[in-house]
């Protein structure tokens, strides 16, 4: 994790927004984080087509005006605290990065769902699937996320309470940064409820987080 952080920090461009002056605290933290993701992942490639990383003091307006000016006003702003481009830099809030960072019980982390979106664009088509060599793995993956994905929505048009946000519903691609989170954050509740979901991920990312989580084992 030492590693793979250090070469995060050095390889990234790291930009203020707002008037946020960049320490080295904001860089480690936000490396460090995204790292978790490449622990054990084979053939990655240290996120190499996020060449910066744009941070905000906390929530921002996504798209900013301030940064590109006047735009079309028939969409409204969102507010976001973070957001990932295809191809393009990974923008973090960084009053979110830095709280979720030192609590991951709370059960969010936005630069684990930020990066785990560049995972799912890494072979050009944003759906909710990473690239997986493994074909047994791929065929079970569409199968297990796909029947999962429909449950939680299922849930959603009921008005039920959900494991998942309510941003998961939106579509896949949500989905697997949503799950990715909870993989990371609170595992051992995302095995009780998704079983199967907790299984691919493991599969996938090669690492199994409720051992790091002592009260969970």
């Amino acid at each position: 994790m030492h590693d793979l952080t250090r070469v995060l920090v050095d390889e990234k461009k790291w930009e203020g927004m707002k008037g946020l002056m960049v320490t080295e605290e904001m860089k480690v933290t936000i490396a460090a984080q995204a790292s978790l993701l490449l622990l054990a992942l084979p053939d990655h490639d240290f996120f190499i087509r996020v060449a910066s990383v744009l941070i905000y003091p906390r929530e921002f307006a996504v798209p900013d005006r301030d940064q590109f000016g006047d735009i079309d006003d028939t969409f409204p702003p969102v507010i976001a605290n973070g957001q990932s481009v295809t191809r393009g830099p990974v923008i973090l809030s960084w009053e979110h990065a830095l709280y979720e960072g030192r609590d991951p019980t709370c059960g969010h982390n936005v630069v684990i769902h930020e990066f785990a979106h560049q995972l799912d664009d890494l072979d050009g088509l944003a759906k909710g699937t990473p690239p997986l060599s493994d074909q047994a793995l791929s065929q079970r993956w569409h199968y297990v996320m796909e029947v999962a994905f429909n449950d939680h929505r299922a849930a959603q048009r009921r008005k039920e309470a959900t494991f998942f946000t309510e941003h998961a519903g939106d579509n896949e691609t949500e989905f697997f940064a949503d799950a990715t989170e909870a993989f990371y954050c609170c595992p051992a509740d995302l095995r009780n409820e998704y079983p199967d979901v907790y299984t691919m991920l493991v599969g996938y990312f090669r690492v199994d987080p409720i051992k790091w989580f002592p009260e969970s084992a």
